[in-house]
């Protein structure tokens, strides 16, 4: 299989680095003495150790792993938050197919905020030449660039809400929670669905294992899909499906079969181990537990389970 469908399977239907896709930050709290804040200092470079496992339904599970820097350069109004994959051995091989593309580097505002992603352009551009050089239909290719452009997008988005947007700005002590909307990614349908969320400080910890000093809080976000939302969740997924497998198989409308969501249930729990003061990370675990029932017209019910695991081990160089 070649890398542009490869990617199109990490990205379109996945996600890539997608721990659980997020778009509402800190709402409905605001920045006062004692608040979460933002404050990495300039040039800060962090080692990142990654360890995920799948398990899809009935099938066992995948582990996997990734190592890579998160680099922050600049000052002022703008700043560049960028992730450096470590090299591996054999580096000046030709990189092996399937091996989905870099994530974009993030501008980030004064305080932390997202300003804009860059970086999207070029490896769109450059699986768009793949394309057509594979004799791809001109219809085809737009729609699968078009998948892989939003998940690159939703992806990098989610980087900085799992470091930066859920939690600056919160003012919390221990024990006190703040709950609001947001959103989350259906894993293996890379849709958006409505969610209700929880955020607890939950005690002052070390930064470490084994330090004396305990200079972290360790945060924990749980969320569930909203059921007012349920609906409208349910209609989004369908039509991501839909669009995937238009995009992946070139089949016209009228091929693909009439569905509808009959089950959906996405719960995920977040444990962050961080620098109140700064912002800057030490540890970070995650858990997605999905369900979906899918009905289609006149066909049987299928359901689709998907647990993913993460834990994110940061290293923060000298400051």
């Amino acid at each position: 299989m070649s890398r542009f469908f490869r990617a199109v399977s990490c990205l379109a239907l996945a996600g890539l680095f997608t721990h659980c896709a997020t778009s509402s930050g800190a709402g409905g709290s605001t920045a006062g003495d004692g608040a979460l804040r933002f404050a990495w200092p300039e040039g800060l470079a962090v080692q990142v150790s990654s360890a995920s496992t799948v398990t899809d339904s009935g099938e066992a599970p995948e582990q996997s792993s990734l190592e890579y820097t998160l680099r922050l350069e600049g000052q002022g109004e703008e700043r560049k938050l960028s992730f450096e994959p470590k090299p591996q051995p054999g580096e000046g091989a030709p990189p092996a197919e399937g091996a989905p593309p870099q994530l974009p580097t993030l501008i980030l505002g004064p305080k932390g905020e997202l300003r804009r992603i860059e970086g999207i352009d070029k490896t769109v551009q450059e699986m768009l030449q793949e394309a057509e050089s594979q004799g791809i239909p001109k219809e085809q290719q737009e729609q699968i660039i078009g998948l892989v452009r939003d998940a690159m997008d939703r992806a990098a988005q989610t980087q900085w809400e799992m470091l930066v947007g859920k939690w600056i700005g919160l003012a919390l002590k221990p024990g006190e929670f703040v709950e609001r909307k947001s959103q989350t990614l259906v894993p293996l349908f890379g849709s958006l669905a409505a969610t209700r969320e929880k955020v607890t400080l939950k005690e002052r910890v070390p930064c470490t294992e084994g330090a004396a000093e305990k200079r972290c809080v360790r945060l924990v976000l749980e969320s569930s899909v909203d059921p007012e939302g349920l609906e409208r969740s349910g209609t989004e997924l369908v039509r991501q499906l839909k669009a995937t497998m238009k995009a992946n198989m070139g089949l016209p409308d009228a091929a693909i079969p009439e569905m509808t969501v009959a089950a959906l249930q996405v719960d995920n729990t977040v444990e962050f181990i961080v620098e109140p003061e700064t912002l800057v990370p030490h540890l970070q675990r995650s858990t997605t537990k999905s369900h979906v029932v899918l009905q289609e017209e006149g066909g049987e019910k299928k359901e689709i389970d998907n647990q993913r695991q993460y834990v994110d081990r940061f290293t923060p160089g000298a400051r």
